[in-house]
């Protein structure tokens, strides 16, 4: 399937096309720009969580997906992930505030055609958007094709990845975050990703083998504490290997790695 949408913004002509894969699964790249800096919160995973909600424009899908998302036996997943911004940045750390210099990009991947045909065509309609207080505008959106799957491949966290489960203590519940460094890590993503597998395909994968491996001993290195609307957050940046079923290092690359990928967390790339 092509879908070829063209229209002048402004002075920029932005030319998007959608090849549609298997169950339309597929990965974009937005730039954006704007007038001034583009200044944002040090933690702004739950802004840019925010502005692709806020640029669906189904409302109902839009509410299904924030509000209950696909469910498989008691968890709920968002089936999309999205990675930090890139692009030219000062911090003012004294004011926990990062500025980003035009152009800068942002990733967003997705196992749902659904999702990624409404943003895509949203954005590019809109002539003018806003990004927490920011007014921007999106000069492009390209088509990442995708790589080639095999049991193998070394991978770069674009947006830190986060695995954990939530333990009941003397009548409270607590989370534990898990290290990519422990066997559990590998344990409880790999669980998680044949659950996803059996949403995207309504079947189990061919086989259930999945390890990831860090790249190196690195693990003070890699973690990154993210304040999500001011919950910490434990999570890992950094260079990995992904080992087993290339069906399930696909679902990962569409969907994210580890949890919480809809708050912006597991989108990553492949090093060639």
């Amino acid at each position: 399937m092509l879908l070829s949408v063209v229209c002048d913004n402004f002075l920029n002509k932005v030319i998007f096309r959608f090849y549609g894969g298997e169950n339309g699964k597929v990965r974009i790249i937005i730039t954006f720009q704007a007038e001034r800096e583009v200044g944002l919160p040090i933690h702004y995973n739950h802004i840019l969580q925010g502005f692709i909600y806020n640029n669906l424009s189904d409302y109902d899908y839009r509410r299904f997906l924030h509000e209950e998302g696909y469910q498989y036996e008691k968890r709920k997943f968002k089936l999309f992930t999205f990675s930090r911004l890139e692009g030219r940045f000062r911090m003012e750390r004294e004011r926990r505030r990062i500025f980003f210099d035009s152009p800068f990009r942002l990733v967003v991947s997705s196992a749902v055609d659904k999702f990624i045909t409404d943003l895509a065509e949203t954005l590019i309609r809109a002539e003018l958007l806003t990004m927490g207080r920011n007014v921007v505008e999106v000069s492009g959106i390209s088509v990442q094709k995708d790589p080639d799957f095999t049991d193998k491949l070394q991978i770069k966290m674009i947006s830190p990845m986060v695995t954990y489960s939530t333990i009941e203590e003397n009548g409270q519940k607590t989370t534990h975050y898990y290290s990519p460094w422990s066997s559990q890590f590998s344990e409880h993503t790999r669980n998680n990703l044949i659950k996803k597998h059996q949403l995207i395909h309504g079947s189990f994968p061919s086989t259930d083998q999945f390890t990831i491996f860090p790249n190196g001993n690195r693990e003070r290195d890699f973690r990154r504490i993210i304040s999500f609307k001011g919950n910490p957050v434990s999570a890992w940046a950094g260079i990995y290997w992904l080992v087993g079923n290339p069906e399930l290092i696909k679902v990962a690359y569409h969907t994210g790695l580890g949890s919480k990928n809809s708050q912006g967390f597991g989108c990553f790339e492949v090093v060639r």
